[in-house]
């Protein structure tokens, strides 16, 4: 510590330093602003929705995952509760039916509440836009897959 303070030059960039580590960190973790993801505002652009369209696809959005994230999530605790079973010797192929087959209905039924959310979306555009959305939705549900 002593040859630190000897130097005072050494002292300075230090301090310096630590100064603009903790104004880095204050600015990150207080930053309010979520950037916008890649894929939803090239999706808009591809489509180029107008502002009340863009206002009517964001609430539809917010009730969709309001809807589906207790889907998903029941999905999510009937797969951890069928991989508790994993240690049991003798588990019967019924257990893992009726959990597998649980899972695979409610995913069938998301799936078909996913298809009508774009379908219903796809009644705001007009016919300039059709085309476009089409593919975009396309493309972002096949991606999703992979």
């Amino acid at each position: 510590m002593r040859a630190i303070t000897s130097n005072k030059w050494v002292l300075l960039l230090v301090v310096f330093l630590v100064l603009t580590n903790l104004a880095l960190v204050i600015f990150a973790f207080t930053s309010n602003t979520k950037p916008a993801k890649p894929q939803e505002n090239g999706f808009r652009k591809q489509i180029n929705l107008s502002k009340d369209q863009e206002k009517t696809f964001d609430l539809r959005k917010e009730e969709f995952f309001k809807t589906m994230k207790p889907r998903w999530e029941e999905v999510n605790l009937l797969k951890d509760s069928l991989y508790q079973h994993l240690s049991l010797e003798n588990l019967s192929d019924s257990v893992i039916d009726h959990y597998t087959s649980r899972w695979t209905e409610i995913n069938r039924q998301n799936d078909i509440m996913l298809f009508r959310h774009f379908k219903e979306l796809r009644k705001e555009l007009n016919e300039s836009q059709l085309k476009a959305y089409d593919s975009a939705v396309t493309k972002m549900v096949t991606r999703r897959r992979r």
